[in-house]
């Protein structure tokens, strides 16, 4: 199979900025005490491992509101490959060089059924086929029997002048030539029915075979995020929560971040953005699509009989991190 190069970006396009007015973000959740018990309540529930009651003795003293950013850049990808294949003929159209010459695996049309999820299509390339005679069995469409060597007759498989004949090898007497169930020794080969010839399995019996260039298009999404906070929840949460999308491109090639307010997020996707520009030599970039979120993250402080700890909650599902909750003994799962 060919790896077949794609052609090149078109470079007609100017590199763009994306101003910051157009991201302005807008407190998305500001939780308050009730609210914070409630998440906690819910979470307590759904695990049989932490206590209940201790959600109504605690005490919330503080409730410190942040603001994550997650984003993402994705890339919309495909790779183009050729293989010649062979198929049996039984006759038909055959669309060959005469009806026009041939398209360049990258001219044929094929667009993805979604944008910016994996795929993989297969079709021939148009005016690729050609029929020429089965090389196998040089065009008779069958060959000599390999069970028999072409002589239409095997030796009986008959189960006991098989014993028989290890038998009478153990004991170092002299085989028997005819087996005592049918009394022969040979039978009509069973693969060929005693034609000595069995019908060839490359063409099928045609006797003929049709060649063509096949076409392998794969789509993939290729997908880098980076995740900016400044409380101690671990990051990788982020990404399993949703937040306000308080910016989104979505072009051919899109233009890195480059004057929001929070440097490290400019930094990043710059650095992102330059990587998948780089990342996929022998793939055509189809699209772009590049997103930041805002998470909100409330960090709940409490008291709970004489100990002071903290809680997280995080995301538009108001999800909970608490490591330190009060948990009671529970030996059938396992403590976050």
């Amino acid at each position: 199979m060919a790896l077949i190069p794609p052609p090149p970006f078109p470079t007609h396009q100017e590199p763009q900025t994306v101003q910051s007015e157009a991201m302005k973000f807008e407190n998305i959740d500001n939780l308050d005490k009730a609210a914070c018990k409630e998440a906690m309540f819910d979470y307590a529930a759904e695990s049989c491992c932490y206590e209940s009651n201790a959600v109504k003795e605690m005490t919330i003293t503080n409730i410190n509101g942040l603001t994550a950013y997650h984003y993402t850049l994705e890339t919309f990808t495909e790779t183009r490959k050729t293989e010649s294949k062979r198929v049996p003929h039984r006759g038909g159209r055959i669309d060959g060089p005469e009806n026009g010459p041939s398209l360049s695996p990258w001219d044929v049309l094929c667009k993805a059924d979604k944008t910016f999820h994996n795929e993989e299509k297969k079709m021939k390339i148009p005016h690729t086929e050609y029929v020429r005679p089965c090389n196998r069995c040089m065009g008779l469409g069958n060959i000599q029997c390999l069970g028999c060597r072409g002589s239409g007759m095997e030796d009986c498989s008959c189960r006991k002048w098989s014993n028989n004949r290890e038998t009478d090898r153990l004991l170092g007497s002299n085989a028997r030539d005819n087996c005592p169930s049918c009394h022969l020794r040979i039978s009509k080969c069973g693969k060929c029915s005693g034609k000595g010839r069995a019908s060839c399995t490359e063409c099928e019996g045609s006797g003929n075979l049709k060649t063509y260039t096949e076409l392998t298009v794969k789509f993939t999404n290729h997908m880098s995020d980076y995740v900016y906070q400044k409380s101690d929840l671990p990051g990788h949460l982020m990404r399993e929560v949703t937040g306000k999308v308080v910016f989104e491109q979505d072009l051919d090639q899109v233009f890195p971040i480059t004057s929001y307010p929070i440097p490290e997020i400019n930094n990043n996707s710059i650095r992102i953005v330059n990587e998948h520009k780089k990342g996929f030599p022998t793939e055509r970039i189809v699209r772009q699509r590049q997103r930041l979120h805002a998470v909100p993250v409330t960090v709940v402080h409490f008291t709970l009989r004489d100990t002071r700890s903290r809680y997280w909650i995080y995301g538009t599902e108001r999800k909970v991190y608490a490591p330190n909750f009060p948990h009671q003994c529970c030996c059938s799962c396992d403590i976050l």
